[in-house]
């Protein structure tokens, strides 16, 4: 997995996170993060904003009230989740086939 300088400096700024820890986080949010479809309503709507303004992005996460866009494997940007649209109510948490139930 790559993370590109622009989603470094994104992940400084909106996370709050040291230099040592991006990489980790990266690859958590790839691997743990709620894809676009285990996301319902609002959330889902705004995922679709999201990926509509980053064409680019074709593998969306959702993990630490964060949005990851990835292109495959590389990390282009990370954006906040708005605060009206954090919590479970908006992650489909039913126990699915392949769908983990927790956060």
């Amino acid at each position: 997995m790559y993370v590109t300088k622009h989603s470094k400096k994104r992940i400084k700024e909106r996370m709050g996170l040291p230099k040592k820890s991006i990489q980790r986080q990266a690859t958590l949010a790839l691997e743990r993060g709620y894809s676009h479809r285990e996301t319902k309503g609002n959330l889902r709507k705004y995922i679709d904003r999201v990926y509509l303004s980053h064409r680019q992005g074709n593998n969306i996460k959702v993990y630490n009230n964060h949005i990851f866009v990835f292109q495959n494997t590389i990390l282009i940007t990370v954006l906040k989740i708005p605060a009206k649209l954090q919590g479970n109510k908006y992650l489909k948490l039913k126990v699915q086939k392949g769908v983990r139930n927790e956060l």
